[in-house]
């Protein structure tokens, strides 16, 4: 028998082969740097707020004064942005190796998916807790406030194991949980009297005086008012929008049993560099907001890396990007590959776009040929009226466009806009289905390659 393996069998995959790729130096920079900056920040406020762990470790269901309940609560907001941070010391062993990336094969499938898992439920744990940071930073007045969230934590883990042990022993009561449960309801009752409302706005107040978890109200809740009141930073870092930010981290979290394991476009190595700087940068926000409602100073935080109000950052940028504007009318391709027409648009809650759009190729469903989409779904406009006629006259003496292209140019000048519109759709789906367009948008730098991988 033969020592060599037959060329046409493929070998199986390796088991101990991560699924890692290759950095060039400025990467690893950046990912270093993603990685010690909220660790460094978070070090820094957790030594400013008290030496060593004892009094955050024993101070759970003791009585605290309002001063040391802010202190724990930012505390705590250390502790969660350091175990983030620790996350990410632990991917960069996936990408910082030069190993083959098996990317078609299922053991390294389900390597990529589970990274990315701990990757997005992580974000979705940041995301939770920048809103709140963000909510405590524009609306607290006094440390009171503080306190009566940690006991509502404390009350709300009660109340839920209480009803836990009724539903599985016959409706019993645990005496001492009850016990804690009413010191608990009697402390959120007294300082929400000291402090002169009937609730704050991250009680329940309904569930509250019903004795029923959760006392907190809904998480979406929060997220949506945070993204009221952020700054477009703080938005950029939140996601942007609900589906963006919060509901698609969601499935993270859940079971998904069929087909769905976030598919080939996220189940790779460019999604989990995007996840690691998107990490870093939701702790370095959440430290600044630390950091300011500590009053204290970080001589390494966000602000003074990237400016005072981040005009340079990753985040202004990203923001940007996901306001892009388009018209009606505008011949435009989607993030799908798909050419279309802007028909219509609408703008949301927060300021963001969306766009109705008639598709010029062939619709993903034959029986809806129009349908909207979130502007960041929309990767370029082709076309505009307004610009039509000059783009054309650019495009027919550019050496860089097609020869094709440039022949018929002369003749397309020559008609009425409309006229002019519906043969550039035409001469775009053309293109698109010979398979020139696409190369030839990332030739002139319209798009990245990596835009339509």
């Amino acid at each position: 028998m033969s020592d060599q393996t037959d060329d046409n069998q493929k070998a199986p995959p390796d088991p101990k082969i991560k699924p890692t790729v290759k950095i060039v130096d400025e990467e690893e920079k950046r990912y270093r740097y993603f990685s010690s900056a909220p660790m460094r920040s978070a070090i820094h406020l957790m030594d400013a707020l008290y030496s060593d762990d004892t009094f955050y470790q024993q101070a759970t269901f003791d009585w605290v004064s309002p001063d040391d309940a802010k202190k724990l609560f930012l505390y705590g907001v250390c502790k969660e942005v350091m175990k983030a941070a620790t996350s990410l010391l632990e991917d960069q062993g996936y990408i910082k190796e030069e190993q083959i990336d098996h990317h078609t094969d299922r053991l390294a499938r389900m390597v990529w998916g589970s990274i990315y898992d701990k990757q997005t439920y992580r974000i979705r744990k940041l995301i939770e807790l920048l809103s709140l940071v963000i909510l405590f930073d524009r609306n607290t007045k006094r440390n009171e406030e503080y306190r009566v969230f940690l006991n509502a934590e404390s009350l709300d883990l009660d109340l839920t194991r209480l009803k836990d042990f009724r539903s599985l022993y016959a409706d019993k009561v645990i005496e001492n949980t009850q016990s804690a449960v009413s010191d608990f309801e009697k402390r959120i009752a007294t300082d929400l009297k000291t402090l002169g409302v009937p609730s704050l706005w991250f009680v329940d107040e309904g569930n509250f005086k019903k004795h029923k978890p959760s006392v907190f109200v809904r998480r979406t809740s929060i997220y949506m008012d945070a993204l009221a009141v952020a700054t477009p930073d703080e938005r950029a870092a939140l996601g942007v929008s609900y589906g963006r930010g919060y509901s698609r981290t969601s499935e993270s979290v859940h079971p998904m049993l069929g087909s769905h394991d976030y598919g080939q476009d996220e189940n790779n190595s460019k999604h989990i560099r995007a996840n690691y700087t998107y990490i870093g940068l939701l702790g370095m926000h959440i430290m600044h907001l630390a950091h300011r409602l500590a009053g204290v100073d970080d001589p390494e935080g966000i602000d003074k890396v990237m400016g005072k109000h981040f005009e340079k950052s990753e985040a202004s940028q990203l923001i940007n990007k996901l306001k892009r504007e388009f018209r009606i009318g505008d011949i435009v391709l989607t993030a799908w590959t798909d050419i279309a027409e802007v028909v219509d648009a609408t703008t949301g809650k927060f300021g963001d776009k969306a766009y109705r759009i008639r598709y010029i190729s062939h619709p993903p469903i034959p029986d809806i040929p129009e349908d909207w989409i979130e502007s960041q779904r929309i990767l370029v406009r082709l076309m505009s009226k307004a610009e039509m006629r000059r783009v054309l006259e650019n495009a027919m003496t550019s050496d860089k466009s097609p020869k094709a292209l440039r022949e018929v140019m002369p003749r397309a000048l020559e008609q009425t806009d409309e006229e002019l519109m519906k043969s550039a759709a035409k001469t775009f789906l053309d293109l698109h289905k010979a398979g020139v367009l696409i190369p030839m948008l990332v030739k002139q730098g319209v798009l990245k390659s990596t835009d339509v991988d």
